[in-house]
């Protein structure tokens, strides 16, 4: 059974909590965060008694295995790098940081470490049975040459104004969110998975109209390059009066075929201009598909494999958002970074 510590006991993290308990491959034993009543209450709520104020404290256990970290973008950088050197595998969640210089932190941190550690990123909607089915028909070759695609993060997120922590007085989806990398992650890491390319240019635009709280502009689209040629185009907004479009607003354009949110126009070749419609046949899932993506990090550890979205592919998602923001804020067309295990 592998031992896991939490580290950020948020929203987020009591939903991996209780996935953790109903995929029975774990035991759930420590947790940390800084908040004391917080902690308190988790662990009341589950059991656990070893509760940690310092994630390095919760890290140097030498009976815990693995931590998952759960804590707001900006602060993932400490437990990440912690957990490496104390040789845990980890589970972060998106996107993997708010800077760049942050994720180069954590890469240095990544390729420093026990190759053999098992560092999964949280892009749940890999795990979304739809998106399986799409990336199968993608990988299939079925659409053909993939040239455009687009995805877009459309989120009512206007309560958030109203959600200050009341431990540290910072309400920091007001202060540090940047929708285009804290939403515009999701979209863009699936064009990413279905293309099979690497963002390698980005350039965009942004306004500052519908969540004026915000401290960053509330509308950002952006555009980006792919290496092998595909256009990728991803909006993120987080001030809409009404609740997020289905799948994300999906379309992929290849030679043979094309999708549209949850539909696939299929031909016979590149000639045939009279496609078949079809429906992707999987269970519709809301919310957030928790099982599958603990169960795949942890098989991962079991199994001595890669997760389904290891780091360094999270990486290429989150830079490509976090230079996506630069390029908006610049007025610029920027080169992306890429990073690989070394």
């Amino acid at each position: 059974m592998i031992r896991v510590g939490f580290v950020g006991i948020g929203h987020n993290a009591i939903g991996h909590i209780e996935a953790h308990r109903r995929v029975g491959k774990s035991e759930v034993v420590a947790f940390c965060d800084i908040n004391p009543d917080r902690l308190q209450q988790a662990g009341e709520r589950f059991g656990v008694s070893r509760l940690y104020r310092l994630a390095e404290e919760l890290c140097v256990q030498p009976d815990i295995d693995a931590v998952s970290i759960h804590t707001g973008d900006p602060f993932h950088v400490e437990p990440f790098v912690a957990a490496l050197q104390h040789g845990k595998h980890v589970l972060v969640e998106k996107p993997v940081a708010n800077t760049v210089s942050q994720i180069e932190m954590m890469v240095a941190a990544a390729r420093a470490a026990d190759p053999r550690l098992k560092i999964a990123v949280g892009y749940i909607l890999r795990f979304n049975p739809v998106y399986e089915q799409i990336h199968a028909l993608c990988a299939s070759g079925q659409l053909g040459r993939i040239y455009y695609l687009e995805g877009d993060y459309i989120h009512n997120l206007l309560y958030q104004a109203n959600q200050t922590d009341t431990h540290t007085g910072v309400n920091w989806y007001l202060e540090m969110e940047k929708p285009i990398v804290g939403g515009g992650s999701h979209p863009l890491d699936l064009l990413r998975w279905f293309s099979g390319g690497e963002v390698v240019e980005v350039q965009g635009y942004s306004n500052h109209v519908a969540f004026p709280a915000m401290k960053a502009d509330d509308c950002q689209v952006a555009l980006f390059r792919l290496h092998n040629g595909a256009i990728a185009k991803v909006a993120a907004l987080y001030g809409p009066r009404l609740a997020m479009p289905p799948f994300n607003n999906l379309r992929i354009y290849g030679t043979r075929g094309t999708v549209e949110r949850e539909q696939v126009a299929l031909a016979k070749d590149e000639g045939d201009v009279h496609p078949s419609l079809v429906q992707i046949e999987a269970e519709r899932v809301a919310g957030h598909p928790y099982d599958p993506e603990v169960a795949d990090w942890l098989d991962a550890i079991a199994e001595d494999r890669l997760p389904r979205c290891d780091f360094y592919d999270g990486a290429n998602s989150t830079v490509a958002t976090l230079v996506a923001a630069e390029a908006i804020a610049q007025r610029a067309k920027l080169l992306v970074p890429g990073y690989a295990r070394r």
